[in-house]
C-alpha cells in the first residue's frame, strides 16, 4: 500500500499544481491533466492487484449501513412535518423541514457514509459482475 499511498501524494500534488496555474498556461494543464490521468490508472492497477480483506470490509459495511440508519432515524420525515397526507400544512414547514434535513446529513456525514458504502459494495461484488 506504500506505492499506493504514494500515487495519491503525487495526485495531490497535481491538484495543488492544477489550481495554481495561470488561465493561460495551456501546455501546462495539458501536462498536468496527462499526469493525472496516468496517475489515476496506475492507482487504480494497485488497487485492484491488492488482495482485499474481505471480513474486514463486510464488518465495516454493517457498521457503516448501523450509522446510515442512524442517520435516517434522527431525519425529519417531511410529509408529517407539512401536515401528513392530503390535509396538507404550509410550504414553509416543509421547506424548513427538508433545509433541516439537509444540514442533518451534512453534520453527520451522510454523503461520505454512502461513498463508502458504494465502494465497499463495489470491492465485494463477484469478479462475474453479479450482485451480492
Amino acid at each position: 500500500m506504500e506505492e499506493l499511498d504514494q500515487i495519491l501524494a503525487d495526485m495531490g500534488r497535481v491538484m495543488d499544481d492544477l489550481g495554481a496555474l495561470a488561465d493561460d498556461a495551456f501546455d501546462e494543464r495539458l501536462r498536468l491533466l496527462q499526469e493525472q490521468k496516468r496517475l489515476r490508472v496506475r492507482a487504480a492497477e494497485v488497487r485492484a492487484a491488492a488482495p482485499i480483506n474481505r471480513a474486514a470490509l463486510e464488518a465495516e459495511l454493517a457498521g457503516l449501513l448501523d450509522r446510515w440508519d442512524g442517520i435516517q432515524d434522527q431525519r425529519i420525515d417531511v410529509v408529517m412535518q407539512s401536515g401528513g397526507g392530503s390535509q396538507g400544512g404550509d410550504a414553509f414547514s416543509g421547506a424548513h423541514a427538508v433545509r433541516m434535513n439537509q444540514e442533518i446529513d451534512q453534520a453527520l456525514g451522510r454523503e461520505q457514509i454512502e461513498l463508502r458504502i458504494a465502494e465497499i459494495r463495489r470491492l465485494l461484488e463477484p469478479p462475474d459482475g453479479q450482485r451480492i
